[in-house]
């Protein structure tokens, strides 16, 4: 039984060397049950000394289980430079010991992020150690080195996940010391990650007749959203600005239909222009762009100004386009919200 192991200098490491083999090579049905036995036992406090023994089992097999065990183990730890959770991140992310791939699919950003913020709170970057020539490594060096990989792998993260995480770091206190980093990384990946399309057979016939494909992501069509209102922008600026005329519109329905009217002039048969479309909530938006081959749509709500400030004007959009649905947890599945204001 695994229970009766003494906890020993001698059996710790076999019993480790046993479960690693067993994770890495025992299947499907063994690594459920491993996983099962990992997580009795480290909600088992009795058998406490087993925890770094079952929790890299347990991180393996399942990070988010094992992120909420890390997270209940170091929970009313006090922050220290030679802390309890400083030598379980050593333990499990370090260089030694054969630390945990953060690079796994498993991991995603949202995990991630949870990592980080524990590091964070636990291997403080004012504790960090300070090396002047030669050094040997210890305990608290590969916590740094873990907490600088969890960070380093988050930061990499690509997608909508990615992207959400990294605006999250960036907006927690714990990362203000390198904030324009993550939005110059955020920012960098988001637009790597829209040169990198893969198109389908309907967007390649589109690109080879049009210069242009659908938009088939949410990232995609945020992008050709913005690329359209910069087409109106700079036609604002041409001998043939219809800037004198839009400005003596009053009628918020009139303007609406002059910049819709443009839109669907620039689509170039990658989106369908609709106005005054009907929110879940029966609220309608002004102009929607939607994406000829995909779900995608993009939201543009129209404020005419009226003398109003534009901090008034901010708040508004914000609080009809982004806090309201959020409450009421509305946002369209798949939609990419992307609203600008004009």
């Amino acid at each position: 039984r695994i229970d009766r192991i003494e906890d020993s200098k001698a059996e710790l490491p076999r019993l480790r060397q046993v479960l690693d083999i067993l994770v890495k090579h025992g299947g499907d049905e063994t690594g459920a049950a491993l996983q099962a036995v990992a997580q009795r036992i480290l909600n088992e406090k009795s058998l406490a000394p087993f925890a770094g023994v079952w929790l890299p089992v347990l991180m393996r097999l399942d990070p988010n289980a094992g992120v909420s065990a890390l997270e209940e183990l170091v929970q009313l730890v006090v922050p220290e430079k030679r802390s309890k959770a400083v030598a379980i991140f050593a333990s499990l992310f370090g260089d030694r010991h054969d630390g945990i791939n953060l690079k796994d699919s498993q991991f995603t950003p949202e995990i991630l992020l949870r990592l980080m913020r524990l590091a964070y709170q636990h291997i403080r970057p004012t504790d960090d150690a300070r090396h002047e020539g030669s050094y040997s490594p210890d305990e608290r060096d590969d916590a740094e080195r873990a907490r600088n990989a969890i960070v380093n792998t988050l930061l990499e993260a690509k997608g909508e996940e990615g992207w959400a995480a990294k605006l999250e770091m960036a907006a927690d206190p714990l990362c203000a010391h390198f904030k324009d980093r993550i939005l110059a990384m955020a920012e960098e990946h988001w637009a790597a990650g829209i040169d990198t399309d893969v198109f389908g057979d309907t967007q390649a016939v589109a690109l080879d007749k049009a210069g242009e494909a659908p938009p088939a992501t949410n990232e995609a069509m945020f992008a050709m959203m913005v690329d359209r209102l910069d087409d109106i922008s700079d036609l604002l600026l041409r001998d043939i600005s219809p800037r004198d005329e839009w400005a003596l519109i009053a009628d918020e329905k009139v303007m609406r239909r002059a910049i819709a009217r443009e839109l669907s002039y620039h689509s170039n048969g990658l989106y369908t222009v609709d106005q005054e479309a009907a929110t879940a909530d029966e609220k309608e938006t002004d102009i929607r762009l939607r994406s000829t081959v995909s779900p995608h749509e993009a939201v543009i709500e129209l404020k005419l100004a009226d003398n109003r400030t534009a901090s008034d004007l901010r708040d508004t959009i914000s609080t009809q386009l982004v806090t309201k649905p959020r409450q009421q947890n509305l946002c369209e599945q798949g939609g990419s919200g992307s609203s600008p204001r004009l």
